[in-house]
């Protein structure tokens, strides 16, 4: 979709002044290349290697993969998942290897291995807010209920929601390919952990009876000091074990060639660039390893390869509100 149709889209369903301020926050993040978590140590014209160092990335490490180009059938997507995190913590039999993604963010992975691209045979299914950025004609079906499962209390979709839905695609579309993508192990974080930190800061919540963020998110509060990386990493490591288990069930219930991946990792106060300082989380980041190695994992199993047919664009089966996902954007960081 380009850059005019989808100001057209935004003006339709959200009118000018939602346009405008989306216009002005865009182009400040043009102008201003800063990352959306920092400790501020960085001075702000010292985000401009931030491009520099991407060329170099991109010379040292390619420019990344095209998931399309790859072979599956089906393609499970853990967001912001870093390679050396899914290698320490997955017991799910199979292939390891690593590849390098397109993008830092899912905002970027949408756009360059989705928009503007037509996948009729191919079902995505996703409680990734960014669906908004995909033209409905771009796949076979999108199928974004998990969305709609939004836990107002967690400010997540659970991931037993995404296998719900993702167990009713493939029983549906048996021969087509299908996109399941969770939104673990971003934060907000799940697990003992993360109960206690959100006990303490509220993080990912919102008050009872009221539907507005409270407190910050975890890793805003990783960058001022009050939690610690090890903490926030311990967090996302039983973030990662769960959404896990609930692949481990999805597994069971699907066959074909299935390949666990991701969109793009996460920083935890790595400093991989010289004059940049510490860098968290993913969004606006310069392109780095930890952010762009992404795991590739094909699964044993003895299922045979499904037949994949093209066919014609479907309906979505699930219209989802456009308030609500910029609601749950702002939750994960992105507004």
């Amino acid at each position: 979709m380009s850059l005019i149709k989808e100001s057209k889209k935004t003006i339709q369903k959200e009118g000018l002044h939602t346009f405008v301020k989306k216009s002005i926050r865009y182009l400040k993040n043009k102008i201003i290349p800063q990352p959306t978590v920092s400790n501020k140590s960085t001075c702000i014209l010292l985000w401009y290697l931030k491009y520099i160092y991407n060329i170099w990335f991109e010379i040292n490490h390619g420019k990344g993969i095209d998931v399309f180009d790859e072979d599956w059938d089906t393609l499970i997507l853990l967001d912001a998942c870093r390679y050396d995190d899914f290698n320490d913590v997955n017991h799910i039999p199979g292939d390891l290897s690593s590849k390098i993604s397109k993008g830092v963010d899912s905002d970027e992975f949408i756009r360059k291995n989705f928009v503007g691209k037509n996948h009729l045979d191919t079902v995505y299914v996703t409680a990734n807010p960014h669906v908004g950025l995909i033209d409905k004609n771009t796949f076979h079906n999108i199928i974004t209920e998990p969305i709609s499962n939004w836990d107002s209390e967690l400010q997540c979709v659970p991931p037993k929601q995404v296998t719900s839905s993702a167990i009713k695609a493939h029983r549906q579309y048996p021969n087509k390919r299908i996109i399941v993508h969770y939104m673990q192990p971003h934060d907000p974080p799940l697990g003992p952990t993360a109960n206690k930190i959100r006990k303490k800061f509220e993080i990912g919540g919102a008050a009872p009876g009221n539907n507005s963020l409270q407190g910050k998110r975890i890793m805003e509060l990783v960058a001022s000091g009050d939690i610690s990386e090890r903490k926030a990493h311990c967090a996302y490591r039983e973030t990662l074990k769960i959404v896990l288990e609930e692949v481990s069930s999805l597994l069971e219930h699907i066959d074909g060639k299935i390949v666990i991946s991701s969109d793009h990792g996460e920083m935890f106060g790595e400093k991989p660039y010289a004059l940049l300082g510490k860098l968290y989380e993913h969004y606006q980041n310069p392109k780095t390893k930890e952010l762009c190695k992404i795991p590739w994992f094909v699964v044993e199993s003895p299922n045979s390869r499904r037949e994949i047919n093209l066919g014609n664009s479907a309906q979505s089966s699930k219209d989802t509100d456009s308030s609500m996902l910029n609601e749950q954007l702002k939750a994960l960081g992105y507004k």
